[in-house]
């Protein structure tokens, strides 16, 4: 069925026939999770590329309007083979995976045919979920819940970044998930100011500090992404109040996403009660991203034209992030349906102090 959507959607732009560089792109459409492989749409036929390694698990999975092309040299041999024998003079390719060493080496061999952008047609069909796809992100954001829950009880003074980071992954495997979805955000004290920081192995846990913590799973594919701010043991006054401004703009943002609202529009209303407490210039990045196969995919949730539709999965995550002091982010799943949103990550917003 996804064969055939993307089939549709590129003869309507006049793009065929089309090749699919990215893996997971190619995972989305055919189910392979390989490490190797290329498809080339051409409309009634698609043509899946790779070699011997993967050639039985291949032509098991494979849809039958999908031929397998075993590759026996390298991948332009192969290509120009299967554009030869179709006639083809005009190429689409996926631009934002395509390697330049391959663009380059298609304009160097493969005579006769124009290579040309061709979009990123997959990456803007994968925004819209459908049921399926949900139902494997609300069972990520199920185990990432239940993981704030476990570290409640692990953060204490003391304790190392890099031993809750342990914890977290440990947890995940324990539930079923083959692994984080990427390397968990553990900022303690003044770390927390940086949203990117990277987890210190090393330092521990004092009384006072704001611990933020950045995390998700992958499970069966699809990944979770939420973010928390606990407090070890007390808060601060100054972090208190911070707090409040990015829950209450956190909370105003998720229930503003509905159908229809562009992505600027939702990314303004947290933006604007942040800027509106003071803190505008300690709020640098977009409001949230697209979620599913990938942690972060289309759409960008910052400045921008594009209308949210039902089915599309986002986080939405303001931060406000003192240098020196110290930051705060919260961050959660939201599914856009026909009306409103669903918020899949269920953590509770309110003010966590562990140990």
């Amino acid at each position: 069925m996804r064969l055939k959507k993307l089939t549709g959607v590129l003869r309507r732009n006049k793009t065929l026939p089309y090749l699919v560089t990215d893996l997971v792109n190619i995972r989305y459409l055919t189910g392979y999770t390989g490490t190797y492989a290329y498809l080339l749409v051409c409309g009634g036929r698609s043509y899946f590329i790779s070699d011997a390694r993967y050639e039985e698990y291949a032509r098991s999975i494979l849809p039958r309007s999908v031929e397998f092309v075993l590759q026996k040299e390298d991948f332009l041999n192969s290509l120009k083979g299967i554009l030869r024998k179709n006639g083809t003079r005009r190429l689409y390719i996926e631009e934002h995976s395509t390697p330049f060493s391959v663009y380059r080496g298609m304009k160097k061999s493969l005579r006769g045919v124009a290579v040309e952008p061709g979009g990123d047609t997959v990456n803007e069909i994968r925004m819209v979920k459908d049921g399926g796809e949900i139902d494997m992100l609300r069972e990520a954001a199920k185990r990432t819940d239940a993981c704030v829950d476990h570290l409640k009880k692990v953060i204490r003074p003391g304790v190392g970044e890099w031993e809750i980071a342990v914890e977290i992954e440990h947890f995940y495997r324990r539930h079923g998930c083959r692994k984080s979805s990427f390397d968990c955000i553990i900022a303690s004290g003044t770390g927390s100011s940086m949203p990117h920081y990277a987890t210190s192995m090393t330092k521990r846990v004092r009384i006072g500090e704001p611990i933020l913590i950045d995390m998700g799973c992958e499970y069966n594919g699809y990944n979770s992404d939420l973010t928390r701010t606990m407090f070890v043991h007390s808060i601060d006054p100054a972090l208190e109040q911070i707090y409040s401004v990015v829950r209450e703009a956190q909370e105003a943002a998720v229930a503003a996403v509905r159908p229809g609202i562009t992505v600027g529009r939702l990314d303004a209303v947290a933006r604007d009660m942040i800027t509106a407490a003071g803190y505008g210039d300690n709020f640098g990045h977009s409001l949230g991203h697209g979620i599913g196969m990938e942690v972060h995919e289309l759409p960008a949730v910052k400045k921008g034209d594009l209308k949210l539709k039902k089915n599309m999965v986002i986080t939405i995550e303001p931060g406000i992030y003192i240098p020196g002091t110290g930051g705060v982010r919260i961050e959660d799943m939201v599914v856009v349906t026909g009306s409103g949103s669903e918020v899949l990550t269920k953590s509770s917003k309110d003010i966590i102090i562990t140990g």
